[in-house]
C-alpha cells in the first residue's frame, strides 16, 4: 500500500535497472522490437509479477489482478539519440545513459496493462572485437517490485537469450495462470513487539510539543536539531515526482581495491560507502550547525523469509544509522573503520531478523494515504538513502551454435526520488569483475539550494566519492 498509494498520489514514478549487453552474433538485431518477443515471453512465464495490474489503487484496499493477455507492443521500446530531446547527446557513455534515464523516468504508466517495459538504447560497438552493444533497461512500477526484482529480471532475460525458444512471433501472449509469491510484510512473517511499537505510536498520538520534549516521533528514525535533512517536505503541484540524477562510475580497479581493503578491516563495501558518503557531505555542507547525518539503508529481506533473490516482488525493510561529522578527514581512521565494522554487523543482522522490522510498523497506520499526505510540510526523516543491489553474478547468455551469444558487462540502477524521501538518494549496483555505478538522485529544491546550484553540489559529492575510493587503505 505504501508504494501503490505513493504512486497514485503522483509522488513516485519508476524504478530502472539497466544492463549493458554485448552481442557476439551480428544477426542479433536488437534495434527491432521483434528481437525481444521470445525472450520476454520466457520472462513472463517465469515471473508472475509481470502479468498483474493494480486495481482500486485510489483506495486503502488495492489489490493485484492478473491480465489474461499481454500485448508486448506496450512493453518494448527501442530509442535512438534523437529520443533524448533537444539536449545535446553526450559523447561519453555514462553521461549518455544518464540523459537516457532522465528521459524515461518521466514516462507515465497506463492502468490498462502491467506497469513495466523494456527500453533499448543502442550503444557504440566495441572497436576491438566489433561486438554490438546496447543498454536494456527494465523499467517498472515500485508497486510491482523492489530493486532486486530488476536483477531477477535480467538474470531471466540472459537465460532466455541462451535458449532456443519457439513461442511464435505474435506480440499477443496469453499469460500463465500462476500465483504471486506470498506477501512479505504480514504479521506472521514480520512480528512487532509492543515495546517497539510504543514510541512511534505515542509520537503519532501525542501533541507535537510533548512528543518533541519526550523525543517521541511517528517514525523509528530519530534526528535532532543538528541533523541535516534539507528543507521541509514539499510537493511541486506541476510535477510531484520530479527527479534529477547524476551517474558516477567507479572502475573495476578501484572497486577491487575497495573490496580488498574493506575485507582487511572486517567490513563490507556498503558500510564503507557510508563512510565515503558522509565525508563527501562534510565537504559539500560546511554549515557548522550540522553535527550529524542520518542514513536509511534498504535491506533485502528475501533470505530472512526463505525466498530466492530471483523472485520478483517487494521484500525490503530499512536500517537507520546516525553518523557524526568527520570534520574534514579524507582518510578513514581506526575509529572510522570500527564504525564501518559495526554498521556491517547491523546491516547483516537487519537482513536476518524478522522481528521488529521498521516496515512492519506500517500495518498499524490507520490510513496510508493520510499518513503519506500528512508528511508534507514536516521535517524529513533522514539525510540520505542508500540502496545497494550488490554485484550482478555475470551470468552469460548461452550459444546459438558455438561461442557466447551475449554478455552483460555493466549495470545501472536508478529510480524516482519521492518528495517524502531524504534529500539525497544513492542507488548502487555493480557487475562482478566490472565497474560499480552510483546513481545520485534528488528532488529539485530538496537540497536547500537554488536549483541552478544543485548540479554543482551533487557533482562535488560525486568527485569526493571518486577520490574516496582511491584513498582507501
Amino acid at each position: 500500500m505504501r508504494t501503490i498509494i505513493r504512486e497514485d498520489l503522483g509522488f513516485y514514478n519508476s524504478v530502472l535497472v539497466g544492463g549493458v549487453y554485448e552481442f557476439e552474433d551480428a544477426e542479433d538485431d536488437f534495434t527491432k522490437p521483434q528481437f525481444f518477443i521470445e525472450p520476454l515471453k520466457y520472462c513472463i512465464d517465469k515471473h508472475a509479477t509481470l502479468t498483474v495490474i493494480v486495481r482500486d489503487n485510489h483506495t486503502e484496499k488495492a489489490f493485484y489482478e492478473r491480465v489474461p493477455t499481454i500485448n508486448l507492443n506496450n512493453h518494448i521500446q527501442v530509442v535512438q539519440d534523437d529520443a533524448l530531446g533537444d539536449k545535446e547527446v553526450a559523447s561519453d557513455e555514462t553521461t549518455k545513459i544518464e540523459q537516457h534515464f532522465l528521459s524515461i523516468l518521466r514516462l507515465p504508466w497506463s492502468s490498462s496493462f502491467p506497469s513495466w517495459r523494456v527500453v533499448i538504447l543502442p550503444l557504440s560497438a566495441l572497436e576491438i572485437s566489433g561486438r554490438s552493444r546496447c543498454l536494456i533497461t527494465f523499467v517498472f512500477s515500485h508497486a510491482l517490485g523492489d530493486g532486486i526484482s530488476g536483477l531477477a529480471f535480467h538474470h531471466t532475460l540472459l537465460e532466455a537469450f541462451g535458449k532456443s525458444i519457439d513461442s511464435g512471433n505474435s506480440m499477443l501472449y496469453t499469460t500463465p495462470d500462476r500465483e504471486l509469491s506470498p506477501a512479505f510484510d504480514t504479521p506472521e512473517r514480520l512480528s512487532i513487539s509492543w515495546s517497539y511499537l510504543l514510541r512511534p505510536l505515542l509520537g503519532a498520538l501525542l501533541p507535537t510539543w510533548l512528543g518533541n520534549i519526550l523525543r517521541l516521533k511517528a517514525s523509528v528514525a530519530i534526528n535532532d536539531a543538528g541533523t541535516w535533512t534539507g528543507p521541509p517536505i514539499f510537493v511541486n503541484p506541476n510535477e510531484p515526482a520530479a527527479t534529477r540524477i547524476k551517474l558516477l562510475e567507479i572502475g573495476n580497479t578501484d572497486v577491487t581495491k575497495a573490496l580488498s581493503v574493506a575485507r582487511k578491516h572486517g567490513a563490507k563495501l556498503t558500510a564503507v560507502m557510508h563512510q565515503l558518503i558522509i565525508r563527501a557531505l562534510d565537504k559539500a555542507v560546511p554549515d557548522p550547525n550540522v553535527t550529524d547525518w542520518l542514513s536509511h539503508t534498504a535491506v533485502n529481506m528475501r533470505p530472512a523469509v526463505g525466498t530466492s533473490d530471483n523472485e520478483m516482488g517487494l521484500f525490503v525493510s530499512f536500517c537507520f544509522q546516525t553518523h557524526p561529522r568527520v570534520n574534514g578527514s579524507s582518510f578513514l581512521s581506526e575509529e572510522d573503520w570500527a564504525a564501518a565494522r559495526l554498521m556491517t554487523e547491523k546491516l547483516a543482522e537487519s537482513a536476518t531478523v524478522t522481528h521488529d522490522q521498521p516496515i512492519g510498523l506500517l500495518r498499524y497506520v490507520p490510513s496510508i494515504r493520510k499518513w503519506t499526505v500528512g508528511k508534507i510540510g514536516q521535517q524529513r526523516d533522514g539525510s540520505y538513502d542508500v540502496s545497494n543491489l550488490g554485484a550482478f553474478s555475470g551470468v552469460l547468455g548461452g550459444s546459438k551454435s558455438a561461442g557466447q551469444r551475449c554478455e552483460l558487462r555493466k549495470m545501472v540502477f536508478s529510480h524516482s526520488t519521492s518528495p517524502i524521501a531524504a534529500p539525497l538518494v544513492f542507488s548502487v549496483v555493480s557487475v562482478k569483475g566490472g565497474s560499480l555505478v552510483f546513481s545520485v538522485g534528488w528532488q529539485p529544491g530538496a537540497l536547500g539550494l537554488p536549483e541552478t546550484s544543485e548540479d554543482e553540489f551533487v557533482e562535488g559529492i560525486c568527485t569526493s566519492l571518486r577520490e574516496g575510493f582511491k584513498t582507501l587503505e
